[in-house]
């Protein structure tokens, strides 16, 4: 398949079939790239930047259970449905996130027994 396949074929879609397609292909675009170019990934830091990183650690454990489970708790997502777009949500700034890190995730939830899930309804423990 060719890009002017593609490119014809994104042309029928509406545009918001279109914007999940990019989403999805700039997802797609950066996880090669940070597999094929694991080494080219490092910036050019300053004090300031440093500093400010520091400054977020400390107030935002991002990526930890803790830090999802106290936004779960805010959120309070009743549905499965709603608890997976909730996470998806919290990486949406970081380049997504993938169904099975997702599922991964739900699980450590489950079994550190912060949440528990019947028949696709949440329950908070």
């Amino acid at each position: 398949m060719t890009y002017d396949v593609i490119a014809l074929a994104c042309e029928q879609l509406n545009y918001r079939d279109k914007l999940r397609l990019a989403q999805l292909l700039i997802q797609l675009a950066r996880k090669e790239e940070e597999t094929a170019n694991p080494k080219n990934r490092t910036q050019k830091t300053t004090a300031q930047d440093i500093s400010k990183a520091n400054v977020k650690s400390q107030s935002e454990p991002v990526n930890t259970i803790e830090y999802i489970v106290d936004r779960l708790l805010k959120l309070r997502p009743s549905k499965k449905k709603s608890l997976v777009n909730s996470i998806k949500a919290m990486y949406q700034f970081q380049g997504g996130i993938s169904d099975t890190d997702v599922e991964k995730i739900i699980t450590d939830l489950q079994k550190k027994k912060h949440i528990r899930i019947d028949d696709n309804k949440v329950f908070y423990l």
